[in-house]
């Protein structure tokens, strides 16, 4: 899990939120029972598209790349089942896989520390260690590690993948042959990379270089 930073609402969303929202909490009020096309207006392309720009096609909770995995639900931060009003609230919307969504149900986050990402740095909660995930002593870290299964085993094994992959870097940056230049290019390289937000599991990756650092020449730094 990254940070994650809330990109402009898409046009049909701001044309349309009042008028929306209004038609749930009036049949709702009525006691009447909303449509599918009424309930499920959030997943207008325009929208998942936007939501796939901001958390660069990944899963908001656990990083994975959704269309490597999954194609991707329109997850409610705050469930809509508790809250109807918010359930086109664009500040209330990101994607998440079809497992971290089960997972997380109609939790509160609030009441149950789940992390939101773009309210909260998850990494002043959660660290990695490999390739599975740690809380930092937080309430937030614990229960979103727990809630969500942060380390079911399919995570764990291809977050591995991705450690292996940057150990093989450092593999190389550390050969006592290598000119410094060629270690700065590589390291460089490497942050622009693996730790790019756009990267799958990037929270792992830098994790893996904030631990790797102190064993690294110190000219690579200047």
């Amino acid at each position: 899990m990254i940070k994650l930073t809330k990109l402009e609402a898409p046009q049909v969303l701001t044309d349309n939120f009042n008028n929306w929202t209004n038609t749930i909490l009036e049949k709702i009020e009525k006691g009447e029972a909303p449509t599918n096309t009424e309930k499920s207006r959030y997943r207008h392309k325009d929208i998942k598209a936007r939501l796939e720009e901001e958390t660069n096609g990944k899963c908001a909770y656990c990083e994975s790349k959704l269309k490597h995995i999954h194609h991707g639900d329109v997850e409610h931060i705050f469930p809509k089942s508790l809250d109807p009003s918010r359930q086109f609230e664009w500040s209330n919307l990101t994607l998440a896989c079809e497992i971290c969504n089960q997972n997380k149900t109609n939790r509160d986050p609030t009441l149950e520390y789940i992390i939101d990402p773009y309210a909260i740095d998850p990494c002043d909660h959660i660290y990695f260690t490999g390739g599975i995930a740690y809380p930092l002593g937080t309430p937030e870290g614990i229960s979103s590690i727990t809630l969500l299964d942060l380390n079911r085993p399919a995570l764990i094994l291809t977050r591995t993948e991705k450690v292996q992959k940057v150990m093989h870097i450092f593999d190389t940056i550390l050969r006592n042959d290598l000119p410094i230049q060629a270690k700065k290019a590589i390291y460089n390289d490497l942050l622009s990379n693996e730790c790019s937000n756009k990267s799958q599991y990037s929270a792992v990756a830098k994790s893996l270089i904030d631990a790797m650092k102190p064993k690294l020449p110190a000219d690579i730094f200047n």
